[in-house]
């Protein structure tokens, strides 16, 4: 009798099984909101430098190489990777751009034994031409709205959601259904206005843990 080496799960079409690189790039984040942990075991801690572009493409070299070992047992139904870049807000990177762009490149040298999609979480409160830059190297955003954020940063928000709508690139929004009343009816808008923009949207429950009130 042959003995089992590893036990693969069934391949469902609708879900494809995949492998999951999920890369806190940095610490850092350009929103403070007061539902989100400010230390390094929380949400962002902006006392934590970025890491350094070359610390980034040698996490990236070994996250690719880890990721090829893991594909060479895997049938070739389940040789996917993805690669999920957040933070802190991983947009907020100096160095995002390049960053994003190496590794769309250094995939190359895998891309005829395992398929590699992209993806990040942000906030997507960034400006217009960087946003532009980043377009081309993203597969998928997953968005979350936060009704703290300013209003400048929400009108940001929502042009950004078109600019990716536009672009053909797939996204979803999370939406963060804050406990005061206003900004949970302002999050009941923009589910709103994600519903008539046909864009997917997903309401979060915030169990509103006030840090500004409560840390000591």
């Amino acid at each position: 009798m042959n003995s089992v080496k590893s036990l693969e799960p069934v391949v469902d079409p609708n879900n494809r099984i995949t492998f999951l690189l999920d890369w806190e790039l940095t610490m850092k984040c350009n929103l403070d909101c007061s539902y989100c942990e400010a230390d390094i075991y929380g949400g962002h801690d902006n006392s934590t430098a970025h890491p350094k572009l070359e610390d980034c493409i040698n996490t990236i070299k070994f996250m690719f190489e880890y990721a090829n070992r893991q594909m060479s047992f895997r049938p070739q139904a389940l040789k996917y990777v993805i690669l999920n870049v957040y933070g802190g807000e991983s947009l907020h990177h100096p160095n995002i751009v390049d960053i994003l762009k190496f590794a769309k490149e250094y995939h190359k040298q895998y891309q005829d034994q395992w398929q590699l999609t992209i993806t990040t979480t942000t906030n997507a409160i960034v400006s217009a031409k960087k946003l532009q830059s980043i377009i081309p190297f993203i597969n998928e955003f997953t968005v979350s709205y936060h009704t703290e954020s300013s209003d400048k940063q929400k009108q940001q928000f929502l042009k950004n959601l078109l600019t990716i709508k536009k672009a053909g690139v797939k996204q979803k929004c999370i939406v963060l259904m804050h406990a005061e009343s206003e900004l949970f009816a302002d999050a009941q808008r923009m589910i709103s206005w994600l519903q008539e923009h046909n864009i997917k949207s997903l309401p979060r429950q915030l169990d509103h843990r006030d840090r500004k009130s409560t840390r000591l």
